[in-house]
């Protein structure tokens, strides 16, 4: 409520009081004449002295008629008009009260306003702040979990010492870049020397072999069970005739609760052999192996 509607009903109180008083010396004059009616009809009625009889007699009945007619006059009044006289009677006193009460009102209405808005505006902060409690909460998660990738595949070479032949052995390294240990890690790896590379949407089969259980420390490397790969294999991959891939996963969790299972899928192809893979390795002879990630399988949660 404004200080404008305030004064504006003050005012209107005001005005009524005044016209209540204006109206004051009306009525009296009303019961003054009220008052005088009886006194006049009591004077009719008293008997004349006695040497007047004769007038007395004459105007008896013009007094009949006179005593006959007050009463009349009496019986014939019309009834006081009662919101005529509800205004005539309020007072000023009356007024201010239900002004006041009609203030009071307003007030009312105006603080319950007030309090549902701010009842409002407190579950909405409320909200805001389990949003951004849960916000800090997975930014924190997502810092600190464990996460787990394929760091990069190693390669050893072999010699058979019977038949003097070479073979190679092949190590895929996961790594765990998060500040927290992992629980319960599964590594499933499997490895294909095919005659045709992969087709579009290949389902990618988990191992025949039994996945190997471990646990990644923070900021630790783990590895999985080696593929092995003849150096006859590793000559035709190189000239194009066979083509080699590593693939599987990693299922874990962290150590957060209530988070999800976590799963990183993988799949590697050897791209480039550089080298004679029938020949000892050494200064003279190097040979490198190139690892890179194929179209498909590459995902991590």
């Amino acid at each position: 409520m404004q200080v404008r509607h305030f004064f504006a009903a003050l005012v209107l109180a005001l005005g009524l009081g005044q016209f209540a008083q204006a109206e004051e010396p009306k009525q009296s004059d009303a019961q003054q004449e009220t008052q005088q009616a009886p006194v006049a009809q009591e004077q009719a009625e008293t008997p004349a002295p006695a040497a007047d009889k004769p007038a007395a007699a004459a105007d008896a009945p013009a007094a009949a008629a006179t005593s006959a007619a007050v009463p009349a006059k009496a019986d014939s009044a019309e009834p006081v008009d009662w919101l005529h006289s509800f205004f005539h009677e309020v007072k000023v006193t009356d007024v201010l009260l239900a002004v006041f009460a009609g203030l009071l009102v307003l007030l009312g209405r105006d603080l319950a306003r007030r309090t549902r808005d701010a009842a409002a505006a407190a579950k909405d902060s409320a909200t805001v702040a389990e949003k951004s409690a849960r916000a800090a909460e997975e930014a924190l998660i997502a810092a600190q979990r464990a996460f787990m990738f394929i760091r990069e595949i190693k390669t050893y070479l072999h010699q058979d010492p019977q038949t003097g032949r070479f073979h190679w052995t092949i190590h895929p390294i996961w790594a765990n870049s998060g500040n927290t240990p992992t629980r319960g890690l599964s590594i499933n790896t499997s490895y294909r020397l095919l005659d045709a590379p992969l087709a579009k949407g290949y389902d990618f089969p988990a191992s025949q072999e039994d996945a190997v259980s471990t646990i990644a420390g923070p900021r630790s490397m783990v590895e999985a069970a080696p593929g092995t790969l003849s150096a006859e294999d590793l000559a035709a991959v190189k000239e194009g005739k066979k083509f080699f891939y590593i693939w599987g996963w990693a299922e874990y969790h962290d150590i957060f609760e209530g988070t999800k299972k976590r799963v990183t899928r993988f799949c590697n192809q050897l791209i480039e052999v550089d080298g004679d893979p029938d020949a000892p390795v050494n200064e003279h002879h190097p040979l490198q192996m190139m690892f890179g990630f194929h179209g498909e399988n590459n995902t991590a949660d």
